[in-house]
C-alpha cells in the first residue's frame, strides 16, 4: 500500500513581530529559537537584530531556513524576516534599507500574494521616517499589504502609555499620536490590535529604568484584509524589553501540507521509568492477548496502538518535566507584569525584575547545557571519521520542497501541495500498474511460458530448495534485528529500528508467529504493507517533472526485517543462479570486475582490429516496471519452491490506495536481488543467441556485462548484431514490461567504417558517442591510452576543488587527516580499483603533495610524513600514502585470480593470453625465472610489474615462499605431476617444511599415507628446495604465514 500524506488544514498564517534588542549574545539567539519553537509561527519579523552589514550569521532556528536581513554599517538597528519551511513560498521582489531600518518583501505565501513590510523606526522624527517608508511601499505593494514592527511612537498616549512620573500625557504627544493615526488613515491602514481590543490597555515596551509602559509595536492592515484577521494579541515581555505581538490571518479555503507522521521518540529510552513501563506494557499485553482466538496479525498490529499511546504519554511527560520550571517562571512574569502595568510601583517592579532575572538565568543555563553537549560532541567526534564530520564537510543541500509540477507536456502547471500530491499519486499509480497502460503489448502467461522455455537457466537443487523454504527461526529474526542499520527513517507506523533493537527479546517470539503466518497465507495486514513514497529529485534533472524523481519507499521496520530474512536466504544462492557477468548486488562480485573486463576487451578489439560497438543501455524506471506475474514465472524457472514464492509475494499484496501490479520497492532489502533474477532471462537470451555476435577470447564469447539495471554490451559485427539485439529487447519488453530508453542509451563504435557508422545512426536512435561512454561513474574510452586523460586528470581537479572548499572549515590537523580518509580516499580508491592502469609517478606525487599541504594548512609540517604514514599500532596515524594505496589496489586486482570457486570473468580473458602458463603460478617465480610472456595484455603486465616490486614485502622472503603451490615446480622438474600430490591434500610447500627443513619421506608417508611410488617425486622436490639460495626461516610446524600467503592458501576464508 503506497500513500502520499496530504493533510488538509484550515489555511491560517501566523505572524510574529518581535523587537529582540540585539542578537549578538548566544543566549539571546537561544532564547529566540526557544520562543519560536514554542509559538510555532509561519513568519517571524525581528527588529533591532544589531548585526553589522556582511557579518550577519544565519539564525539557526529549526525549520526556518528561508531568511532575509537588512543590516546597517554598525551594530545597531537591523531587521529580519524568517519564513517557515512548510510554507509554500516564492519571492517576487525584495527591498532592503541600507541603514537596516526596514525590509520589504513582495512574495507569495501559500499561493497568495503578500507585501510584507518589517519596520524599525528611529526614536526621533518618526513621522517623517514612517511617511517615507509608506511612500516607498505604495510604489511596490501587491496583494495583501501587511506592515509590522517597532514604530517607536504611540498612536494614543492616553491609553497606550503608562508612566508613574507623567500620569497624564502632554498635549504635544497627543497631537503627534493624532498625526500618526491620520498618516495611517491616508494610506488606508488600520491598527489591528486596537481594532480587536478597543477598550483594553496592554503594552509592548517596558522601560526598566523609568518603570514606564507603552505600546510601540504594531500590525497594520488595509480595510480589505481586516475580515481575514482571526486573532491579534500581545504576549508577555520576558528576555527582551519588548513583547512579541502575534497575528493570525485566515487565508480562506484550505491548504495541503505534508502530514507529520508519528515517530517513536528514541530519547525516552534514556529514562528508566519509561523503559520499565514499556517493558511491563509489552509483557502484560502479550500475556493477556495471546489467545487462540486472536490471530498473530491482529495481535501484532494492536500492540503498536498500545505502545504508541505509552510512548506519546512518556514523551509528553518528559517534555513537560523539562519545561516545568520555565512555564512556572513565565506564569510568574505574566502575573507580575499585570500588577506592575496596572500599578507601577517600586515593589511591583522589583517582583517583575526578579521574575525576569530568573527567566534569564534559566535560559542561560539551558544555553550552557546545550553548548556543553555540543562542544563535547564536537570535541569527541568532529576530528574523527563519522557521521558528524561527514555532515560538517558536506555542502549545504538545496531545498527538497517541490514548488510546482509541470503536467501534460507543459500545458498545465500545478502549485498547490494537494494538487502536487495528487499528480505524483496519479503518476506512480500508472507506473505501478502497467497492465492498464495501452502502450505495452498484450500480456499473457502463455507468452511468458514460451519465452522462458527456450532459455537455459540453472535451477535450485533439492537441498537448496529445502534450505530456502525452511521455517523461520527466532535466532534468524534476532540476528536480523541486530544487523539493522541505525538512524534510518521508519515507515508509516513510526516504530524505528531502535525500538526493535531495545525490545528484541520480547518482540522476537511474536514476530516469528507473524512471519510464519504471513508465509503460510501469502498476505500481511494492509496496515503493515503501507509504504510512504518519498520522491527524491534526481541530480542534474529538473524537479518539475514527475519522471525526474526517484521514488524511495519507507517500509515499516517489521516488514523490512521479514524482507531482510528472505534476502539473506536468496543472497546465498544467487552466485549459483546468476551468471558471473552480473556483478550488481551479488555476493563476492563488484562493479570493478566489469570495468576491468571492458578495458581488456577493448584492448582485444584494438589489437585484432575488430569492428565492434559498445552499447550502454538505459532502462527506464527499471525497478518500478518489474511485472509481478513475470517475476513469479522467472522464480519458478529458477526452481524456487511455491512456498517461497508465497512468502515473497506476501510483501506485494494488493493495495487499497492505488492498484499495484508491478515494481519492486526501492528501499526494500529484497528488491535488488529480485531484480537480478528478473533481468537474468534477458541476459541469457542474448548470451545464447548466435545472431548477436560478441567478442571471442579463447573458447568464450563475451557479449554482456551487468550491474543491476546498468547493461553494457560488447558486440562484434554491428550491422547484424544490432538488429537482432533490437528484436531480443522487444521480445523481453513484451513479456516483462522492461523498457529501454533509446535516446539515453550510449553507443560507441570501434574500428567501424564511417559509412557503416552513419547507416547505424540512421537506423538506431541511440546517443552515439565519439570518444567514450559513461559506465559506473567512469569514462571508458575506445583507446585504453585515453583512460588517464578522461578520468584521472579531471579527478585531480576535483581533489583541488574539494580541498579548497574544506579549507574554510575549522578542523584541527588531525581532523583534516580524518576528512581525507573518510571522504576523499574512498573516491580515489574507487578509481584505482575500477581503472587499475599505470599512473605517472608525477601524478601520484602531486596528489600526495595536495593532501599533505591540506593537512598542515599550507604551513611547515610539524611531524615527519614517514611517521604519519605508519600504522597506528606502530606509533603513526595511518596518513594515506597514495603510492602504496595505488600499489595495493593493483595487487587487490591480482589477488582476484585466487577467488574460489569462480574468479571474475576478466581474469579468464587475461589468462587466455598467457597461453599454457597460469598467472597464479608464474607470480611465484622471480622475474628472471619467469618464462617470456610476449602476448599478455597490458593490464596483466602491469599487475606482474607491481607484484615484482612488492613480492618481498608480501611474502617476507626473497626466495621460495612457503605458500608456493606445487604446480610451480613444473618449471624446474620435467614431467612433474603436481595433481598427484594435490590428491593427497598437499598443495603448497609449507606442508612439506617444518623448522626450516624439509620433512623426511617417512614422516610424509605416515602423515599423508604415501607409498614407495612417491619417493622419486619426493626427491625431485627436495632437489629444488635444497638448491643454493633457497632457504626457509626456522618456524614452528603450525607457524602463521604472511597475510598474503595465508590468503593464497585459503582464499575463500579471506
Amino acid at each position: 500500500m503506497c500513500t502520499f500524506h496530504i493533510l488538509l488544514l484550515s489555511a491560517m498564517l501566523k505572524i510574529i513581530s518581535y523587537n529582540v534588542k540585539g542578537l549578538n549574545a548566544p543566549v539571546k539567539r537561544h532564547s529566540l529559537a526557544a520562543d519560536v519553537l514554542r509559538l510555532k509561527p509561519d513568519v517571524v519579523c525581528l527588529q533591532e537584530t544589531h548585526f553589522k552589514r556582511l557579518a550577519h550569521p544565519p539564525l539557526g532556528i529549526r525549520n526556518f531556513s528561508t531568511q532575509y536581513h537588512a543590516t546597517g554599517p554598525t551594530k545597531a538597528r537591523g531587521v529580519s524576516i524568517l519564513i517557515r519551511s512548510d510554507v509554500v513560498y516564492q519571492l517576487h521582489r525584495k527591498i532592503s534599507d541600507p541603514q537596516g531600518r526596514y525590509l520589504i518583501l513582495v512574495c507569495s505565501l501559500n499561493h497568495k500574494t503578500y507585501t510584507l513590510v518589517n519596520v524599525y523606526s528611529p526614536n526621533t522624527e518618526q513621522l517623517s521616517f514612517i511617511s517615507g517608508v509608506l511612500h516607498r511601499v505604495s510604489l511596490v505593494a501587491t496583494g495583501v499589504l501587511l506592515i509590522c514592527g517597532d514604530l517607536n511612537y504611540s498612536t494614543d498616549p492616553s491609553r497606550d502609555v503608562r508612566s508613574p512620573k507623567i500620569p497624564i500625557p502632554t498635549k504635544r504627544s497627543i497631537r503627534q499620536g493624532q498625526k500618526l493615526r491620520d498618516l495611517f488613515s491616508s494610506h488606508g491602514l488600520y491598527d489591528v490590535w486596537r481594532l480587536w481590543h478597543p477598550g483594553d490597555s496592554e503594552f509592548t515596551f517596558h522601560s526598566r529604568v523609568h518603570n514606564t509602559y507603552s505600546r510601540l509595536d504594531y500590525f497594520l492592515l488595509q480595510s480589505s484584509s481586516l475580515s481575514q484577521v482571526l486573532k491579534c494579541e500581545i504576549l508577555d515581555i520576558t528576555w527582551s524589553d519588548h513583547a512579541p505581538i502575534f497575528l493570525t490571518i485566515g487565508e480562506g479555503g484550505e491548504r495541503g501540507v505534508g502530514k507529520a507522521m508519528w515517530r517513536f521518540n528514541d530519547s525516552i529510552l534514556s529514562d528508566p521509568g519509561a523503559l520499565a513501563e514499556i517493558e511491563q506494557t509489552l509483557a502484560e499485553y502479550f500475556t493477556l492477548n495471546t489467545t487462540p482466538g486472536v490471530t498473530p496479525e491482529t495481535l501484532w498490529q494492536a500492540h503498536k496502538a498500545v505502545l504508541r499511546g505509552v510512548c506519546i504519554k512518556w514523551a509528553s511527560r518528559l517534555n513537560q518535566a523539562r519545561q516545568a520550571d520555565k512555564l512556572l517562571i513565565l506564569s510568574q512574569i505574566h502575573v507580575a507584569a499585570q500588577a506592575n502595568s496596572s500599578d507601577p510601583t517600586p515593589a511591583h517592579l522589583k517582583i517583575l525584575l526578579e521574575a525576569q532575572a530568573r527567566l534569564s538565568d534559566w535560559n542561560y543555563k539551558a544555553l550552557l547545557y546545550s553548548q556543553r553537549r555540543l562542544k563535547a560532541r564536537y570535541y569527541a567526534f568532529r576530528d574523527r571519521p563519522g557521521r558528524l564530520l561527514a555532515r560538517y564537510l558536506r555542502p549545504m543541500v538545496a531545498a527538497t520542497r517541490i514548488s510546482h509540477l509541470v503536467l501534460d507536456s507543459g500545458r498545465k502547471t500545478v502549485y498547490k501541495p494537494l494538487e502536487i500530491g495528487n499528480a505524483l499519486a496519479a503518476y506512480y499509480g500508472d507506473l505501478y500498474n502497467l497492465q492498464s497502460d495501452p502502450h505495452p503489448s498484450s500480456f499473457c502467461e502463455a507468452r511468458v511460458d514460451r519465452y522462458l522455455s527456450d532459455l537455459h537457466l540453472p535451477s535450485l537443487t533439492p537441498t537448496q530448495r529445502d534450505g530456502l523454504s525452511s521455517p523461520f527461526t527466532e535466532l534468524e529474526i534476532a540476528t536480523t534485528i541486530k544487523s539493522l542499520p541505525s538512524h534510518k527513517s521508519p515507515g508509516p507506523d513510526g516504530f524505528t529500528d531502535i525500538y526493535y533493537k531495545n525490545f528484541s527479546a520480547q518482540l522476537t517470539p511474536h514476530l516469528l508467529s507473524l512471519f510464519t503466518s504471513a508465509a503460510e497465507t501469502g498476505r500481511f495486514p494492509e496496515e503493515m504493507l503501507r509504504t510512504t513514497i518519498v520522491p527524491l529529485p534526481k541530480p542534474g534533472k529538473s524537479p518539475t517533472l514527475c519522471p525526474n524523481f526517484r521514488p524511495i519507499s519507507l517500509l515499516n521496520v517489521d516488514v523490512k526485517i521479514y524482507a531482510k530474512i528472505l534476502a539473506n536466504r536468496v543472497a546465498e544462492l544467487l552466485p549459483k543462479l546468476i551468471c558471473s557477468d552480473q556483478v550488481g548486488f551479488i555476493r563476492g562480485r563488484q562493479g570493478p570486475h566489469n570495468t576491468k573486463k571492458l578495458i581488456d576487451l577493448i584492448q582485444v578489439i584494438q589489437t585484432h582490429r575488430l569492428p565492434s560497438v559498445l552499447l550502454a543501455l538505459d532502462a527506464e524506471k527499471a525497478f518500478d516496471r518489474v511485472d509481478w506475474m513475470f517475476l513469479r514465472k522467472v522464480l519458478l524457472k529458477f526452481g524456487f519452491p511455491v512456498s517461497v514464492l508465497q512468502s515473497i509475494f506476501a510483501l506485494y499484496a494488493s493495495s487499497t490506495q492505488f492498484s499495484i501490479r508491478n515494481g519492486t520497492r526501492q528501499g526494500c532489502p529484497l528488491s535488488p536481488l529480485l531484480y537480478a533474477l528478473v533481468i537474468e532471462p534477458l541476459a541469457q537470451r542474448i548470451r545464447q543467441d548466435d545472431g548477436v555476435a560478441g567478442i571471442m577470447v579463447g573458447p568464450t564469447v563475451y557479449k554482456i556485462g551487468l550491474f543491476a539495471d546498468d547493461i553494457l554490451l560488447t558486440l562484434a559485427e554491428p550491422t547484424d548484431s544490432l538488429p537482432r539485439l533490437s528484436e531480443l529487447l522487444t521480445e523481453y519488453s513484451a513479456v516483462s514490461f522492461h523498457k529501454i530508453n533509446l535516446p539515453k542509451s550510449q553507443a560507441l563504435t570501434i574500428n567501424v567504417p564511417g559509412n557503416v557508422r552513419e547507416s547505424l545512426k540512421q537506423h538506431f536512435q541511440f546517443e552515439w558517442r565519439e570518444d567514450y561512454l559513461q559506465y559506473l561513474g567512469v569514462k571508458i574510452s575506445k583507446s585504453p591510452d585515453q583512460l588517464f586523460d578522461l578520468n584521472y586528470k579531471p579527478f585531480l581537479s576535483h581533489i583541488k576543488q574539494l580541498l579548497f572548499k574544506w579549507k574554510r572549515t575549522s578542523l584541527s590537523w588531525m581532523g583534516r587527516m580524518a576528512a581525507i580518509k573518510m571522504s576523499l580516499l574512498p573516491k580515489l580508491l574507487y578509481y584505482f580499483r575500477t581503472i587499475p592502469i599505470r599512473l605517472p609517478k608525477s601524478y601520484l606525487d602531486e596528489v600526495q603533495s595536495l593532501l599533505n599541504h591540506y593537512v598542515w594548512n599550507g604551513k611547515r609540517p610539524r611531524v615527519p610524513t614517514r611517521l604519519l604514514n605508519l600504522p597506528i599500532r606502530r606509533g603513526g596515524l595511518a596518513m594515506p600514502n597514495i603510492h602504496l594505496y595505488h600499489r595495493a589496489a593493483v595487487l587487490a586486482s591480482l589477488a582476484e585470480y585466487f577467488h574460489s570457486p569462480r574468479p571474475p570473468q576478466w581474469t579468464a580473458i587475461e589468462q587466455s593470453f598467457a597461453k599454457q602458463y597460469l598467472i597464479t603460478t608464474v607470480i611465484w617465480l622471480t622475474r628472471r625465472q619467469r618464462p617470456p610472456l610476449p602476448d599478455i595484455l597490458p593490464l596483466t603486465r602491469w599487475y606482474l610489474h607491481v607484484w615484482d616490486m612488492s613480492r618481498t614485502l608480501l611474502l617476507n622472503t626473497t626466495s621460495l615462499s612457503l605458500a608456493t603451490p606445487l604446480e610451480v615446480l613444473t618449471h624446474w622438474i620435467a614431467d612433474f605431476d603436481s595433481a598427484r600430490w594435490t590428491s593427497r591434500g598437499i598443495g603448497h610447500l609449507h606442508q612439506l617444511i617444518s623448522g626450516g627443513k624439509m620433512l623426511t619421506f617417512e614422516m610424509l608417508q605416515q602423515r599423508y599415507r604415501l607409498t614407495e611410488a612417491w619417493r622419486l617425486s619426493y626427491y625431485q622436490i627436495a632437489s629444488v628446495i635444497r638448491r643454493p639460495g633457497v632457504s626457509f626461516q626456522p618456524t614452528l610446524p603450525q607457524a602463521p604465514l604472511s597475510p598474503f600467503a595465508s590468503f593464497v592458501v585459503q582464499p575463500s576464508t579471506k
